[in-house]
């Protein structure tokens, strides 16, 4: 409540007499009962950096950046309210506030609800990824096991099911103090365009407080490789999500520590950005069937990340509501440095790199430090 409108009330208190107190209070009671009333939790506020390269019939690529602010709103029937602006800096000043949206998130039963066609599709692919969960993330720190999202329910799903292996580990921080720090890497899974198949993989990475509540820094990296059209084509998306604070400064997280950079080192960011010879517009099948791959493959991987209910959608469906307008073209092609520099030298961070052609994983360019006594792979 503004401090307006409490002086307003204030003022209405002195003038009323006591029913009307108690009528007042026992109004409020029943809106909290009923989940009419919010507890207001404040506003975070995020940076994400989105890569889209392209391969096969010339070369395409396009690297975006958006701002967006969540305010979080309890109810008292357990159900949680994620309202978002999402900003485009790069737009004129009359798109800036681009794009506003929310949905909600029931805490009992887990599921999230949203309006709008691509909101509540995206809302069945997480739910789905939820009632596919069999592990939960907090039990596992220190240990690598596998979860399968089963996305069979969902029609409109361009893919059955994605398999996952994943990996939690603790990270210690001055800032922020004992955290816990997500890694699925999916197996190779295959859609259909123009008659042929395209394998795709996503591997992402996810930061959390280490009550799960709060994520801090997400990155995620899908490649998919055909032959379908006669020719050998390459899609690729990079994209780096991390909190700020109001006026878009990354918080500290400088001190991860090794163990996070080579968490982060297996999941394939590319050095160096696409070198463009021959440009050209992205082919039809990105724009429709590749795109719709991307948005559900990162939505499962955050979900099986998680293994949670709250905080990975103010990072998933964010993205997916943009990265349509990206490979659509709406923000336009631009340039910038890789996403793994950007990291590197904002951060402050010491990631040993992997070479990455296609969808295979080559052999670490710096050795990963893998072998130093912890459980995973």
């Amino acid at each position: 409540m503004s401090q307006e409108s409490q002086g307003k009330m204030r003022h209405v208190s002195c003038q009323a007499g006591p029913g009307f107190l108690i009528t007042l209070s026992a109004i409020v009671l029943v809106m909290s009962m009923n989940g009419l009333a919010g507890n207001d939790e404040g506003m975070e506020y995020y940076k994400k950096i989105s890569t889209v390269e392209y391969s096969g019939e010339g070369q395409f690529r396009d690297q975006t950046e958006t701002s967006y602010s969540v305010e979080k709103e309890v109810f008292a029937n357990d159900r949680v309210r994620y309202s978002f602006i999402i900003s485009d800096p790069n737009a004129e000043t009359a798109r800036k506030a681009s794009s506003d949206f929310s949905f909600v998130i029931d805490r009992q039963t887990k599921l999230m609800s949203a309006a709008g066609r691509d909101l509540a599709f995206w809302a069945q692919i997480n739910n789905a990824s939820v009632k596919s969960l069999e592990k939960v993330t907090k039990d596992y720190v220190g240990k690598t096991w596998k979860q399968t999202v089963d996305l069979s329910s969902v029609s409109d799903s361009p893919v059955n099911d994605i398999s996952f292996t994943l990996t939690a580990i603790d990270v210690r921080t001055r800032a922020f103090g004992n955290m816990i720090a997500v890694r699925a890497l999916s197996e190779p899974f295959f859609v259909t365009i123009d008659k042929g198949p395209l394998q795709c993989k996503v591997n992402s990475v996810y930061l959390f407080d280490q009550e799960i509540d709060n994520v801090y820094l997400s990155i995620s990296i899908f490649v998919a490789d055909t032959e379908a059209r006669g020719m050998k084509e390459s899609l690729r998306h990079e994209v780096a999500t991390y909190r700020t604070n109001a006026s878009g400064r990354p918080l500290d997280l400088s001190d991860v520590g090794k163990d996070f950079e080579a968490l982060v080192a297996k999941v394939g960011l590319r050095r160096d950005s696409l070198q463009i010879v021959d440009e050209a517009d992205l082919p039809k099948w990105v724009q429709t069937k590749g795109v719709s791959v991307v948005q559900v493959a990162i939505i499962c991987a955050g979900a099986v990340s998680e293994g949670a209910i709250n905080p990975v959608p103010v990072v998933t469906m964010p993205h997916a509501r943009t990265l349509g307008d990206q490979i659509g073209g709406a923000f336009g092609p631009t340039g910038g440095s890789s996403i793994f520099a950007r990291l590197v030298s904002g951060f402050g961070w010491n990631i040993p790199t992997l070479a990455v052609v296609g969808t295979a994983i080559a052999v670490p360019i710096i050795i990963s430090q893998d072998d130093d006594g912890h459980d995973y792979p």
